[in-house]
């Protein structure tokens, strides 16, 4: 993550939450190695790379539904469609299960 030079004047709230999103979505991407080797360490890596997967997916159906600025029926509709599939990921996910 590179910062980057201040922002000033007058922005729209969707932009800020957008920026925000993104530097949110930097660091959950960016390795830790501190934090992966304590995982490793206390026999959770593989549980907590699954967790870094659940929250990258609920990252992305934030992204994809507040990205519409000037919404209409059709952008409507599409964050309906990405909610019934964020819900039906929640449901058909089980938290914390192993992948050993």
């Amino acid at each position: 993550m590179h910062d980057q030079n201040s922002i000033k004047g007058n922005e729209a709230p969707e932009e800020k939450y957008q920026r925000a999103l993104d530097l949110f979505t930097e660091s959950v991407m960016k390795p830790d190695s501190d934090l992966r080797g304590c995982a490793y360490n206390q026999d959770c890596f593989s549980e907590l790379m699954e967790i870094r997967e659940h929250v990258l997916k609920y990252l992305k159906t934030l992204k994809e539904v507040t990205h519409h600025t000037h919404a209409d029926e059709s952008d409507e509709l599409e964050t309906a469609k990405l909610i019934a599939v964020k819900d039906r990921i929640d449901i058909e996910t089980k938290p914390y299960t192993k992948w050993r």
